[in-house]
């Protein structure tokens, strides 16, 4: 290693390790992006707009993206209408989807009905949505670039389609790393997480589409999610680079399970937890019943799920969480009145019950030390 590789590590693995021992309060409660939209940094179900404990987390383009959001994997399109609805109701300011859920048209129409309800305007909702990666999902892995502007374009069409987006989707991720390898290739790519990664061609094609999208305005800005150290090093020649990374993180998988927020932080790059209550987002018993968070919870007067989620917000990381309990919706986004201690963030980032689940399922960091290459 390098010595200035060296410092490079030190440097964000330090920045990692006082996200664990500060309580992190925001003092932003809205930002003025490029196109003079007022974007509020988080949901009014924390207190309104004025509330000062908001957070959002500022992208490398200055755009605010706020730190909780409302996921939508597993729902039909009936389910995902209703959630997204419930969510915005219930105070979430941004709503979180993907083109390979299959339900675009259900979360278009609840963008619709949960503004109206909550007198919302485009400019108080954020939505990131995702394309499958290349050689996935229908993305032709003969023309990554053509194709995934293809899926970009049907994407933005379908969350259009009964709720006027005015132009621009705010943030669109590439959903996995490309997997070239056949038709079956997708449990051969998960299984081999060696693989994936090696397609620096397929990755650059694919963020070229994205740029391209970007740069016409679609997307108000672009990222990935699934990506380790390997995938990343593709797009080290790009002007505009990612902007966040969406992984597998939560409690029981140490502090930063294979280094992938300190490879983040180090790159400029805003990092996302999905499955933030594990169990692949269904919610494991360590977390919701285990004795660790039940005794947090208990000291804060505050539900597992809450200690659970303000862990990730602790360590300086945005969340994708997911419900369609209003009840739930509603506790998910009050989270920025209170902290949990060093004590508390110590003992939860020493909890190892979910060390097998890793950040990707598609690509390895190999150490924590290899995330920094």
């Amino acid at each position: 290693m390098t010595q200035t590789s060296l410092f490079c590590l030190v440097f964000a693995t330090t920045r990692v390790v006082a996200a664990l021992q500060t309580e992190q309060d925001g003092s932003t409660s809205h930002k003025t992006l490029r196109n003079g939209v007022v974007m509020p940094t988080i949901a009014a179900g924390t207190g309104g707009y004025d509330n000062q404990n908001q957070q959002g987390k500022v992208l490398r383009n200055g755009l605010v993206m706020p730190t909780m959001s409302a996921g939508t994997w597993q729902y039909d399109d009936g389910e995902a209408e209703a959630s997204v609805q419930a969510a915005l109701t219930s105070g979430f300011r941004h709503i979180d989807t993907a083109y390979d859920y299959g339900n675009q048209a259900g979360v278009s129409k609840g963008l619709a009905a949960g503004a109206a309800a909550a007198k919302l305007a485009r400019k108080d909702i954020f939505i990131t949505t995702k394309v499958p990666g290349c050689g996935i999902n229908g993305v032709d892995p003969k023309d990554c670039e053509g194709s995934t502007l293809s899926y970009l374009q049907k994407d933005y069409a379908l969350l259009n389609s009964s709720y006027d987006l005015q132009g621009h989707v705010d943030l669109v991720l590439l959903h996995f790393p490309p997997c070239l390898v056949g038709k079956d290739g997708m449990a051969l790519c998960n299984a081999n997480k060696k693989i994936s990664c090696t397609e620096c061609d397929a990755i650059k094609a694919q963020w070229s589409a994205a740029v391209k999208a970007y740069e016409k305005g679609l997307f108000s800005a672009i990222g990935v999610s699934n990506y380790c150290t390997q995938c990343l090093q593709c797009l080290k020649d790009f002007k505009t680079q990612p902007m966040v990374n969406q992984f597998q993180l939560h409690v029981g998988m140490g502090p930063d399970p294979q280094g992938f927020l300190a490879m983040n932080a180090a790159r400029g790059i805003v990092s996302q937890a999905y499955s933030p209550i594990g169990s692949g987002g269904h919610g494991s018993s360590d977390i919701l019943s285990g004795p660790l968070t039940t005794k947090i919870a208990k000291a804060h007067n505050k539900s597992t799920a809450q200690v659970a989620l303000k862990y990730l917000v602790q360590l300086n990381a945005a969340v994708v969480t997911k419900s369609s309990s209003p009840e739930h919706l509603k506790q998910d986004v009050e989270l920025f009145d209170w902290s949990l201690t060093r004590r508390d963030m110590k003992e939860l980032a020493a909890a190892t019950f979910a060390s097998d689940d890793t950040p990707s399922f598609e690509c390895d960091n190999p150490s924590s030390a290899a995330a920094m290459a």
